[in-house]
């Protein structure tokens, strides 16, 4: 619809003042001989009461009219929102929905808004959406520590007897480096503490072990979810047959612990789902202690466990193996050998689609073996796709990924980092073998960062016989010894890296020459003959040198692109010439 013309708003004004005219005729008339005496000096207060009086009339008029019309838009902004789609499904649907949305806020969200702050701006959307989310108990009971305490005791009141959840902690990053609580930390704590028989998920920072003890001594029946971290490593004891919650029975589905010991009861638990326990030293568990809380875990579907390296495996007699059938993910970081070594031999993952392993071998190479043996058995157990490999090696570590390849898909993954061994054992642990999975491999990717010349050279030496490695990169190293290894035969090809397809070079020592040498004698060039190695490789689809320290002539360079293609060769503004 068109805003009215000038026309328009102009006669309507005129039947507006023709309606206050009417209305106000008796106090018109009764002026009419006031109005010829307007020059008169004489006019008195009375005359000036009555021309106040008519202008009083016109304004309450037009107020009358404007409230009105305002009242008449809102109505017609109300029916407008009616007949949006959101807005005509029933209201259970509809605060589903703000909930869905929101969730983000109340799980793991640390920066920008908090869940009643965002939940405050849609209130402001429209009258039918403050009205319905002003009588919804269940979108007030998130209470963020960062919210106003004012705020906090507002939607603690608005959320009735519903369940709470309590946002008192960042989801990510240990305690020991914030250097202090969050401000109102203490306020907010003994707010929540008094609601404990509403919890349902708890997220909370502990200063200390009275703190801790205090929180875990509240009764929370309803409790599902608990997320805490101490600011101090401490243990929560119970004496005279105490235990947590005052035996109020919580059947919790997720426990998080950084920096906390406790008591462990399998009525605790027997339902969860998610188990993380971090940031513990010297109230660290032993690994008879976690195998025998997993095996409480009859429903665990993810686990993340991460503690000292330095942790060692007492003395126990070999147990049986257990199944964990529904554990889906699993993650061990920087936990020992020693201990991987005994939880991977005894506990069994069916379902398991995700693992992660962190593992420090300084002290415990006579593990490395036997670690790395189960790991691959493992490995060979969740592959059921074509898959990709990426191999990333350093002086002292290396870490392994393996996943579906682009074109089967899948949701698994498998990741290893091994530290404190040299490279060249690393990489022949680790490398896949033929024909070791019924799934082909598809591709792999291999990275090699910071090795020395000699060690760069017997590392190279393990590749022998590794089939798709289609992708090569080097950083930090000097190339003489990749060079020579490509230009060269090995024990069961013509030439090393006989698949390759992509090369990678970043901030590298290298001799241009060795380089045009090392491209004419292997993609092909009038001073090369080959004819006693038969076919050359393929041709690289890309070589990529960055940043690359040295001379390196342009005439030279400009040969390597004549002969892999100016398609193909590539050479970073920050390589120096």
């Amino acid at each position: 619809m068109n805003p009215a013309t000038p026309a328009t708003v102009e006669f309507v004004v005129d039947i507006l003042l023709q309606s206050i005219r009417d209305e106000n005729k008796d106090a018109l008339e009764a002026m009419r001989p006031l109005l010829s005496k307007l020059g008169d000096p004489n006019i008195g207060d009375e005359m000036l009461g009555q021309v106040d009086g008519y202008a009083g009339a016109i304004k309450s008029t037009l107020d009358d009219v404007q409230r009105r019309l305002l009242d008449k838009m809102a109505a017609l902004h109300t029916e407008h929102n009616r007949m949006i789609p959101l807005h005509r499904l029933p209201i259970e649907i509809f605060v589903q929905i703000i909930t869905g949305a929101l969730e983000a806020f109340r799980t793991h969200c640390w920066s920008g808004q908090t869940h009643l702050g965002r939940l405050a701006i849609l209130c402001r959307v429209c009258k039918r959406w403050k009205d319905v989310i002003g009588s919804t108990p269940s979108l007030w009971a998130t209470i963020d520590i960062r919210d106003p305490a004012a705020i906090t005791s507002a939607a603690i009141s608005r959320s009735s007897n519903h369940p709470l959840n309590i946002i008192g902690a960042p989801s990510s990053g240990p305690p020991k480096y914030w250097g202090s609580p969050p401000v109102g930390w203490k306020q907010f704590e003994n707010t929540a503490i008094m609601h404990s028989t509403r919890w349902r998920s708890i997220q909370l920072v502990v200063a200390s072990s009275e703190d801790a003890q205090a929180l875990v001594n509240a009764p929370a029946p309803g409790l599902q979810s608990l997320e805490v971290k101490s600011m101090t490593e401490c243990r929560v004891v119970f004496r005279r047959g105490g235990s947590m919650f005052e035996e109020a029975g919580p059947r919790l589905r997720r426990l998080a612990l950084h920096g906390l010991a406790i008591p462990w009861r399998e009525c605790t638990l027997r339902d969860l789902r998610y188990l993380s326990i971090s940031g513990l030293d010297e109230f660290a568990p032993s690994c008879g202690e976690i195998l025998g809380v997993l095996r409480m875990c009859h429903a665990l579907v993810e686990m993340d466990l991460s503690l000292r390296p330095a942790a060692t495996v007492e003395p126990i007699n070999k147990e049986r193996p257990f199944p964990l059938t529904q554990l889906h993910s699993m993650s061990f970081r920087p936990l020992s050998p020693s201990w991987t070594s005994v939880l991977l031999e005894t506990i069994r993952t069916p379902s398991v689609r995700r693992v992660s392993l962190d593992l420090d071998f300084s002290g415990a190479e006579y593990l490395f073996p036997s670690v790395i043996k189960r790991a691959r058995t493992l490995f060979s157990t969740i592959i059921d796709t074509p898959y990709q490999l990426e191999i990333s090696v350093y002086p002292a570590h290396l870490d392994w990924v393996c996943y579906p390849s682009e074109r089967s898909g899948g949701d698994w993954r498998l990741d290893i980092t091994a530290r404190n061994r040299p490279a060249s054992e690393l990489l022949e642990a680790v490398l896949p073998e033929k024909n070791a999975n019924r799934f082909a491999l598809d591709s792999v990717t291999i990275d090699f960062d910071g090795l020395g010349r000699s060690e760069f050279s017997a590392a190279l030496q393990k590749l022998d016989g590794v089939e798709r490695m289609l992708d090569f990169g080097a950083s930090c190293c000097g190339l003489e010894p990749l060079f020579t290894y490509m230009t060269g035969a090995t024990k069961a090809h013509d030439w090393g890296l006989p698949e390759l397809e992509k090369l990678f070079i970043y901030d590298c020592d290298y001799d241009a020459a060795q380089l045009l040498d090392m491209v004419l004698t292997r993609y092909g060039g009038e001073e090369s003959d080959t004819s006693d190695r038969g076919d050359r490789p393929p041709p690289l689809q890309r070589m990529s040198i960055h940043h690359a320290p040295g001379e390196a002539d342009e005439e030279t360079l400009g040969l390597v692109e004549d002969i892999v293609g100016h398609g193909c060769f590539m050479l970073g503004d920050d390589v120096e010439r």
